[in-house]
Protein backbone atom coordinates (compact mmCIF):
# COMPACT_ATOMS: atom_id res chain seq x y z
CA UNK A 1 0.00 0.00 0.00
CA UNK A 2 1.80 3.44 -0.93
CA UNK A 3 1.85 5.80 1.62
CA UNK A 4 1.86 9.94 1.13
CA UNK A 5 5.01 11.53 0.44
CA UNK A 6 6.74 14.15 -0.92
CA UNK A 7 10.35 15.75 -1.81
CA UNK A 8 11.08 19.25 -2.88
CA UNK A 9 14.27 20.70 -4.71
CA UNK A 10 15.76 23.90 -6.11
CA UNK A 11 15.72 24.70 -9.91
CA UNK A 12 16.91 27.21 -11.75
CA UNK A 13 15.35 27.42 -15.19
CA UNK A 14 14.94 29.42 -18.16
CA UNK A 15 12.50 32.14 -18.30
CA UNK A 16 11.18 32.42 -21.51
CA UNK A 17 7.44 32.06 -23.52
CA UNK A 18 4.99 29.01 -23.50
CA UNK A 19 3.98 28.19 -27.45
CA UNK A 20 3.40 24.85 -29.20
CA UNK A 21 6.22 23.81 -28.56
CA UNK A 22 6.20 24.38 -24.36
CA UNK A 23 8.52 26.35 -22.63
CA UNK A 24 10.86 28.59 -25.18
CA UNK A 25 13.74 30.79 -23.34
CA UNK A 26 14.35 34.01 -24.24
CA UNK A 27 18.43 34.43 -25.38
CA UNK A 28 19.15 35.73 -22.26
CA UNK A 29 17.84 32.82 -20.20
CA UNK A 30 19.70 30.60 -22.10
CA UNK A 31 22.51 28.89 -20.11
CA UNK A 32 24.56 25.96 -20.18
CA UNK A 33 23.95 24.33 -16.89
CA UNK A 34 28.31 23.09 -16.27
CA UNK A 35 28.63 27.16 -15.79
CA UNK A 36 26.25 27.00 -12.84
CA UNK A 37 27.65 23.76 -11.55
CA UNK A 38 31.14 25.28 -11.30
CA UNK A 39 30.21 28.46 -9.71
CA UNK A 40 27.98 27.29 -6.72
CA UNK A 41 30.36 23.97 -6.04
CA UNK A 42 26.70 21.95 -6.48
CA UNK A 43 26.04 18.54 -8.35
CA UNK A 44 22.45 19.21 -9.77
CA UNK A 45 20.71 15.40 -9.54
CA UNK A 46 18.95 16.79 -13.21
CA UNK A 47 19.72 19.59 -16.00
CA UNK A 48 19.44 20.12 -19.74
CA UNK A 49 20.72 22.74 -21.66
CA UNK A 50 18.98 24.34 -24.62
CA UNK A 51 18.94 21.97 -27.60
CA UNK A 52 19.60 18.97 -25.92
CA UNK A 53 17.28 15.77 -26.91
CA UNK A 54 14.78 14.72 -25.10
CA UNK A 55 14.10 10.74 -24.16
CA UNK A 56 10.92 11.30 -27.01
CA UNK A 57 13.21 13.02 -29.58
CA UNK A 58 12.17 16.61 -29.83
CA UNK A 59 14.54 18.86 -28.51
CA UNK A 60 14.57 21.44 -25.04
CA UNK A 61 14.21 25.00 -26.05
CA UNK A 62 15.24 25.97 -22.63
CA UNK A 63 17.66 25.37 -20.19
CA UNK A 64 17.37 23.91 -16.54
CA UNK A 65 19.42 22.98 -13.74
CA UNK A 66 17.94 20.68 -10.99
CA UNK A 67 20.24 20.47 -7.50
CA UNK A 68 19.49 19.95 -3.78
CA UNK A 69 16.32 17.37 -3.72
CA UNK A 70 15.06 16.53 -0.22
CA UNK A 71 12.75 13.57 0.82
CA UNK A 72 13.94 14.05 4.81
CA UNK A 73 10.84 13.52 7.04
CA UNK A 74 8.52 12.52 4.77
CA UNK A 75 5.23 14.68 5.65
CA UNK A 76 7.04 17.86 6.60
CA UNK A 77 7.47 20.14 3.80
CA UNK A 78 9.09 22.40 5.76
CA UNK A 79 11.88 20.51 6.89
CA UNK A 80 12.58 19.33 2.98
CA UNK A 81 12.50 23.29 2.14
CA UNK A 82 15.49 23.70 4.99
CA UNK A 83 16.96 20.72 3.15
CA UNK A 84 16.48 21.91 -0.21
CA UNK A 85 18.09 25.40 0.81
CA UNK A 86 21.03 24.53 3.18
CA UNK A 87 23.75 24.72 0.89
CA UNK A 88 22.49 27.55 -0.87
CA UNK A 89 21.29 30.50 2.00
CA UNK A 90 25.39 30.66 1.94
CA UNK A 91 25.60 31.18 -1.65
CA UNK A 92 22.76 34.29 -2.55
CA UNK A 93 25.61 36.53 -3.88
CA UNK A 94 26.36 33.92 -6.13
CA UNK A 95 22.92 33.53 -7.42
CA UNK A 96 21.97 37.03 -7.35
CA UNK A 97 25.13 37.11 -9.93
CA UNK A 98 23.25 34.23 -12.09
CA UNK A 99 20.25 36.13 -12.35
CA UNK A 100 22.12 39.16 -13.24
CA UNK A 101 24.26 37.84 -16.12
CA UNK A 102 21.16 34.91 -17.50
CA UNK A 103 17.11 35.74 -17.63
CA UNK A 104 16.35 32.62 -15.17
CA UNK A 105 13.87 31.75 -12.58
CA UNK A 106 14.35 30.44 -9.70
CA UNK A 107 11.91 27.92 -7.80
CA UNK A 108 11.66 25.85 -5.10
CA UNK A 109 9.61 22.65 -6.35
CA UNK A 110 7.36 21.18 -3.55
CA UNK A 111 6.46 17.17 -4.90
CA UNK A 112 3.87 15.84 -2.56
CA UNK A 113 2.21 12.49 -3.77
CA UNK A 114 -1.00 12.14 -1.49
CA UNK A 115 -2.73 8.81 -0.86
CA UNK A 116 -6.31 9.12 0.84
CA UNK A 117 -6.77 11.28 3.56
CA UNK A 118 -2.66 11.62 4.83
CA UNK A 119 -1.66 14.84 3.29
CA UNK A 120 1.60 16.27 4.26
CA UNK A 121 2.40 19.26 7.17
CA UNK A 122 3.23 22.23 4.39
CA UNK A 123 4.44 25.52 5.94
CA UNK A 124 7.67 27.96 5.60
CA UNK A 125 9.35 29.60 8.34
CA UNK A 126 10.81 32.85 8.12
CA UNK A 127 14.29 31.49 6.91
CA UNK A 128 12.74 29.91 4.11
CA UNK A 129 10.61 33.10 2.89
CA UNK A 130 13.57 35.45 3.76
CA UNK A 131 15.75 32.86 0.85
CA UNK A 132 12.94 33.54 -1.50
CA UNK A 133 12.91 37.56 -1.04
CA UNK A 134 16.64 37.63 -1.31
CA UNK A 135 16.79 35.85 -4.35
CA UNK A 136 13.39 36.37 -6.29
CA UNK A 137 13.16 32.43 -5.30
CA UNK A 138 8.87 31.26 -6.31
CA UNK A 139 7.87 28.21 -4.46
CA UNK A 140 5.27 25.75 -6.61
CA UNK A 141 3.37 22.78 -5.52
CA UNK A 142 3.22 19.68 -8.28
CA UNK A 143 0.44 17.81 -6.92
CA UNK A 144 -0.42 13.98 -7.46
CA UNK A 145 -3.55 13.03 -5.67
CA UNK A 146 -5.01 9.07 -5.46
CA UNK A 147 -7.80 8.19 -4.45
CA UNK A 148 -8.32 5.12 -1.80
CA UNK A 149 -9.01 3.14 -4.78
CA UNK A 150 -5.46 3.52 -6.22
CA UNK A 151 -3.95 2.78 -2.89
CA UNK A 152 -3.69 -0.72 -3.47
Amino acid sequence: MEKTSSYTYFAICSNGEIDDRGLVAYEKGIFNPDDITNLLEIQPFRSCTYGDTRRIGSPYFFSCWDAEESDIDRLDIEAQCMDSIKNLKYKIPLLNQIKEKYDVNFVIMIVPSIYGEEPPVMSFNKEIIEFCYLTGTTIEVDMYVFSEKEKS
